[in-house]
């Protein structure tokens, strides 16, 4: 899992060569010293050229796989690990570049494009492990990971040295959740109230209100049947209710502005941040899609309503991934699509341009507008209608 990159080694063969030849000729000549400093140096050769073959080859590189979630300003460590094989290396140069989400507590980070590099020094034993832990502090939202690990390995006899670069996939990274942006914005009860009307998409009923009454099915229960009913007709009737309509909201995130990126890019996802964090507070069940093209249905970013920790996580760490660079999809086609999904979203909360978002009036529930006027979220009929 090692690429390897041997300094002066030709040289050095080549002068293995030249010293058998003069060995010889030495030898040859009954000039015994020479032949012995001729011999003595080929010595010498093979056993750097021994060491530099197999020094580091077998060293194993280990990281921990878990991710581990942190907010903007929070500190941490980064650990790797490195296990030597049967061969001592000293003072080795180690240089691993991460993305730069982060930035060193320890040392100023170099920058390099968009990466930062980290160096250190290392001596290992044979078979010893080493564990390298370093102090970092994020700076911004997204993944950080590193990007490459390179050992620069001298010669324990001082002639020349041995680059390694690790070619496996790095596992272990850093998520960092987007800040937030306060957004004013409060609901209220639903406009149809449990039991007030037909809700197809509920999964739950209100047993204090029956809507009425149909022909028995196999698998009802003797609960359901309808006495009075089938006193009167003579055949089994089945109770029905009328089915309860759970609060849901969902985050409607258009990051795009006519045919390009959004300026407030970043505006945007704190304030959608901020959304799904007051949710997880309030215990509210919250959803999200944003108009980033995937390959999966429904082609969009697209987290169905839910609530809970685990679920907040899911929605900021796809905020946190979010990048200016990502192929889009215009915001109407995407709301066509969330307007024909039967989720049973009562509130959607739209974030980002709304000059080219008129199929809203499409959606099966209120619409907000948030970030228009000072950070708060408005109606979108109200806005429309300048009340």
């Amino acid at each position: 899992m090692w690429l390897e990159i041997k300094s002066a080694e030709r040289h050095l063969k080549l002068l293995e060569v030249i010293t058998l030849l003069s060995g010889l000729f030495f030898f040859l000549g009954s000039q015994f010293a020479g032949a012995a400093v001729c011999a003595a140096l080929i010595i010498f050769i093979r056993f750097h050229l021994h060491y530099s073959e197999h020094a580091g080859s077998d060293m194993t590189f280990i990281e921990n796989e878990q991710a581990e979630r942190l907010n903007v300003e929070d500190e941490a460590d980064w650990t790797v690990a490195f296990r030597n094989g049967k061969y001592p290396i000293r003072d080795v140069t180690m240089t691993l570049t991460f993305t730069n989400h982060a930035t060193f507590l320890n040392k100023d980070s170099i920058k390099v494009g968009q990466t930062i590099q980290w160096t250190g020094q290392l001596s290992m034993e044979k078979y010893e492990e080493v564990r390298v832990s370093i102090p970092i502090k994020a700076v911004k939202r997204g993944k950080f990971k590193m990007v490459s690990c390179q050992l620069h390995i001298p010669h324990l006899f001082g002639y020349g040295y041995k680059l390694m670069q690790y070619k496996g996939h790095f596992m272990q990274e850093k998520r960092i959740y987007p800040e937030t942006e306060h957004v004013k914005f409060s609901s209220y009860t639903p406009a149809v109230r449990p039991g007030e009307s037909m809700a197809s998409f509920s999964l739950y009923e209100d047993l204090t209100m029956r809507a009425g009454t149909r022909e028995y099915r196999a698998g009802d229960t003797m609960q359901r049947i309808n006495w009075a009913a089938y006193a009167k007709t003579g055949q089994l009737q089945t109770n029905i209710y009328e089915p309860v309509i759970e609060e849901k909201y969902m985050i409607i995130l258009n990051v795009t502005y006519k045919h390009a990126k959004n300026i407030h890019f970043e505006k945007l996802i704190k304030q959608a941040a901020f959304m799904i964090t007051d949710a997880h507070r309030l215990n509210r069940t919250i959803g999200l899609c944003i108009n980033v093209r995937t390959k999966e249905a429904p082609n969009f970013y697209y987290i169905a309503p839910d609530k809970g920790i685990s679920h907040s996580r899911k929605c900021l760490e796809m905020l946190s991934i979010l990048s200016i660079g990502d192929v889009t999809m215009p915001v109407n086609p995407m709301i066509n699509q969330l307007s024909l999904m039967q989720t049973g979203v009562t509130d959607y909360i739209y974030i980002g341009d709304t000059s080219s978002s008129e199929r809203l009036s499409s959606l099966n529930g209120r619409v907000w507008i948030a970030g228009e006027q000072e950070g708060g979220a408005v109606r979108w009929k109200q806005q429309l209608t300048g009340q």
